[in-house]
């Protein structure tokens, strides 16, 4: 019997334990997943940030921003749908991946993407107009948490039965502000997690920011050792890209893992759930 099911009534920190349960559990298929989907875009967003850590840089054009702007958005698409999807071939085979494969992943992702894409594109402009209420703190702070349920938008739209954009909006607004503090509250956790992780792979930069300082070694004229500087800031530009859409990744399992527990609580589909999967309960 799966004992990590979606639809179950689970504390917070039963929700947040369950998005390192299941990254723990299926880590090596998990990570060949968001290496597969995921480093092409890595490849090359790690050259706008590599650039953007270069000040003295301006081989980059507005054309490759641009480029990269795009890049970054459809890589959150992709990120957002693989986690989703992932969540749901678990949740239909008896809580593991056994079977999930890329060519599984390629006949489904493509149409989950462009819906995701969607979403983001209008969450991202819903989230900035929250933000652009900050110039009156308080009242902007409220937005910004008022908001924040258009995350549940992907998980309600990849999981459930085919419905309209504008209902499934609704609904995650409903169950979001249902349980608001909840929600609120583990954005926080997952916030403070990525910003742990982020720092983490940056250290190595840090490192050689400061020992370039400290000796000089921006002055060194070798062409040689130009040349692993510039591979050694890509390859952690690339890492750090990377690393990012991991971030993503586990802020999205926890968005799809609150809003079975909230669904489940407020409208009961753990047991709609459980007579759909009767064949995968033993």
């Amino acid at each position: 019997m799966n004992s990590n099911r979606l639809y179950r009534n689970r504390t917070l920190t039963d929700n947040v334990n369950m998005v390192f349960d299941f990254v723990g559990e299926n880590w090596r298929k998990w990570f060949k997943m968001m290496a597969y989907f995921l480093l092409p875009f890595c490849v090359i967003l790690g050259t706008t940030l590599t650039s953007l850590y270069d000040e003295s840089s301006t081989s980059m054009s507005e054309t490759m921003y641009v480029v990269s702007i795009v890049l970054a958005v459809v890589g959150s698409a992709v990120v957002t749908a693989l986690e989703i999807l992932l969540v749901k071939w678990s949740e239909t085979h008896d809580g593991t991946l056994d079977g999930c494969n890329m060519a599984t992943m390629w006949r489904t992702l493509p149409k989950a993407t462009l819906k995701c894409l969607v979403v983001i594109i209008l969450g991202t402009i819903i989230m900035a107009l929250a933000v652009l209420c900050n110039i009156v703190p308080i009242i902007g702070l409220v937005a910004v948490f008022a908001a924040l349920p258009v995350f549940l938008i992907c998980p309600i739209m990849l999981l459930e039965h085919q419905d309209s954009l504008l209902n499934n909006t609704k609904r995650a607004f409903s169950l979001g502000h249902k349980k608001w503090g909840r929600l609120i509250l583990i954005t926080l956790i997952m916030g403070i997690v990525s910003l742990l992780i982020n720092n983490a792979i940056t250290f190595p930069l840090g490192m050689y920011y400061a020992l370039e300082s400290t000796l000089g070694l921006s002055t060194i004229d070798s062409v040689f050792w130009s040349f692993l500087a510039d591979v050694f800031k890509y390859i952690i530009g690339v890492a750090q890209c990377f690393m990012i859409f991991v971030e993503m990744g586990l802020f999205v399992l926890a968005m799809t893992y609150h809003y079975g527990s909230v669904a489940t609580e407020v409208e009961d589909l753990g047991l709609e759930s459980e007579i759909d999967n009767f064949a995968h309960l033993k």
